[in-house]
């Protein structure tokens, strides 16, 4: 290339920078077309930061509107979902290619770990450990007598379609896709079980005098619907066996439910989403059908509730994956009102009373919030009064975003629902109960929460 040709060519390329640069920053000064909620990361974006002449000498000020400029530029979301794709485009990793050093613990044969009695006139949390995660290092004796591809079948001799994917798929990022469907991957950590199992026996120790204390534990899909082979292969944990395995721990008199077995009874069924982490309210449903058993009341028919449907949903696994086979077929989130009543208030973050409804409408809603529907969110702490139970009847759930799905289906038992994001309350469950009169207590969480430490200790200061 002679110099002429060299030279010209270095003012196309300066020339196409410059405009490039001057457009983004043209759009970056639109300050109306500035995003307020990130779809994809599913959470609200800076705020732009309040004027103080301390913050100007100090810089915090301006650090702030830097932050501000660059959380919600108006091109952020289309910039991430791009970066995905690149990275996409590195390779696919097949299930040959999997990490095994990911393994959970082994898990041990129901009845036969750590002692987890609340100790006598101990005001620390029960069970805590401040060591590394620790397993027993043997594998179960005998395997379950029904593993998790035949669970008990109490359906009084009906046989349901049987939905278990079994087509090999391949991993992206930290999933594992088949067809249309991601799943997300669960491993055991023993000592966090045992944490989990110590703190509701505390919880029974000091509030069972007032109230019954449940523990719903909902596995997630990969679980339920992927073959045990599959599972197997990626070295992650058995759902069931975690489940049956923290609940031989609890205390006799703790409500210790094990909803594994009706919801994989129903994987032929829309019961987990396939672009997103979360069950489906039928998912919940069938956790509920096994809540009304052990409390001994009868559950409601789905055909009761009115039905609402909010298509387009594209969740947490196409958010993370940006994957077109998940694009292509969203998800539908169906939802059911409860039938006596459909009301309900929040407390905020910033200790705000917010009228609200159990099921709201997400029609209208950015596709990836569509499971904000149900129980309004992840709020610090709700509650729904039916006017059409007059007993004084109450109880409250301790949730993780599982539980928002499950409760509408409480509301019609109950005069007041109460439930707590235990993330963000932050009052005593014992003040609460003796406050409101409420006679059950109910855990209600995705497998992964009680069998993380950090998650457990949240939870354990609610009972301290």
């Amino acid at each position: 290339m002679d110099k002429k040709a060299f030279k010209m060519l270095y003012i196309v390329k300066n020339t196409l920078f410059y405009v490039v640069l001057g457009v983004l920053s043209v759009i970056g000064l639109l300050w109306f077309l500035r995003p307020t909620q990130s779809d994809i990361e599913k959470r609200e974006l800076t705020k732009f930061p309040e004027f103080t002449f301390a913050g100007l000498l100090d810089g915090s000020f301006a650090k702030g509107v830097d932050t501000w400029y660059a959380d919600t530029y108006p091109l952020r979301e289309i910039l991430i979902a791009g970066n995905y794709k690149l990275r996409a485009l590195y390779g696919d990793q097949s299930i040959q290619l999997i990490d095994k050093g990911g393994q959970g613990d082994d898990i041990p044969t129901p009845g036969t770990g750590t002692d987890t009695t609340p100790p006598s006139g101990d005001n620390t949390t029960p069970g805590a450990s401040d060591g590394d995660d620790q397993t027993d290092g043997n594998p179960p004796d005998n395997p379950p007598d029904n593993p998790p591809d035949a669970p008990p079948d109490d359906s009084g001799g009906e046989t349901l379609p049987d939905g278990t994917i079994r087509e090999p798929g391949e991993m992206t990022g930290s999933l594992y896709i088949t067809g249309n469907s991601a799943y997300g991957l669960y491993y055991f950590v023993k000592s966090a079980a045992d944490e989990y199992a110590a703190m509701i026996n505390h919880t029974y120790e000091v509030l069972g005098d007032k109230a019954d204390v449940y523990s719903l534990i909902a596995p997630i899909s990969s679980g339920v619907m992927l073959d045990p082979s599959l599972v197997e292969a990626f070295g992650a944990s058995d759902q069931r066996d975690t489940i049956e395995y923290i609940n031989s721990l609890m205390t006799d008199g703790v409500h210790a439910l094990n909803v594994y077995d009706n919801i994989k009874r129903h994987n032929a069924e829309y019961i987990y989403f396939r672009t997103d982490h979360h069950w489906t309210a039928l998912g919940a449903y069938y956790a509920y059908e096994e809540f009304c058993k052990e409390k001994g009341v009868t559950p409601h028919t789905l055909d009761q509730f009115e039905q609402r449907e909010y298509p387009g949903f594209l969740g947490s696994f196409y958010a993370s994956s940006q994957s077109a086979a998940l694009a292509e077929t969203p998800d539908t989130v169906i939802a059911y009102v409860p039938m006596g009543t459909n009301a309900m208030t929040f407390t905020n973050k910033n200790g705000e009373d917010i009228s609200w409804y159990i099921i709201a409408s997400t029609a209208n809603s950015p596709s990836g919030s569509k499971y904000l529907c149900f129980s309004g969110g992840d709020e610090p702490y709700s509650v729904a009064h039916n006017p059409n139970i007059t007993d004084s009847s109450a109880c409250v759930v301790i949730k993780d975003s599982y539980g928002n799905a499950f409760i509408p289906f409480l509301v019609d038992h109950y005069e007041y629902t109460y439930w707590i994001d235990y993330r963000y309350y932050q009052g005593t469950l014992a003040g609460l109960v003796n406050e409101k009169g409420i006679s059950d207590i109910i855990y209600c969480l995705n497998i992964y929460n009680p069998t993380e430490a950090s998650m457990v200790r949240r939870m354990a200061k609610l009972v301290p």
